[in-house]
């Protein structure tokens, strides 16, 4: 019986969240996991864990609209779980709705290293207000 992980690694520093409501990035040795422990709605509130190097912070994380300008959305940390290997921020946003009703969304992740470098990730994702549950 062969297995294969079904989540691929994306060599770069920008990726589309797929049916796994994942995706993992890697750059420059630097490898970061995004994941939504749900479907993605608007007007609710998501959790999502954003895993990185443990000798990797995460210094600011937001959510931006793609296809239509809908300001910067805060993404708030509240926990972080650390291991040898992996830092994994538990976090939270919200998605406010607006007239258009197929939203094109974008993730960013500032990350900054032991050695003072700085990276942003990118991590693309949408919405349907007219697609049925």
């Amino acid at each position: 019986m062969n297995y294969t992980d079904p989540i691929t690694v994306n060599a770069t520093k920008q990726c589309d969240i797929d049916l796994t409501q994942q995706c993992k990035l890697l750059q420059d040795n630097q490898q970061i996991s995004v994941r939504f422990l749900q479907a993605i709605e608007v007007e609710e509130e998501l959790l999502l864990s954003i895993a990185v190097p443990s000798s990797t912070n995460i210094h600011q994380m937001w959510v931006q609209g793609v296809n239509m300008y809908m300001g910067k959305t805060a993404v708030l940390a509240d926990s972080i779980d650390q291991d040898d290997e992996t830092k994994t921020y538990n976090a939270r946003l919200f998605l406010g709705a607006c007239s258009e009703p197929k939203m094109k969304w974008q993730l960013i992740v500032q990350t900054i290293d032991e050695a003072g470098k700085e990276q942003s990730w990118f991590v693309n994702f949408s919405t349907d207000r007219n697609k049925k549950s």
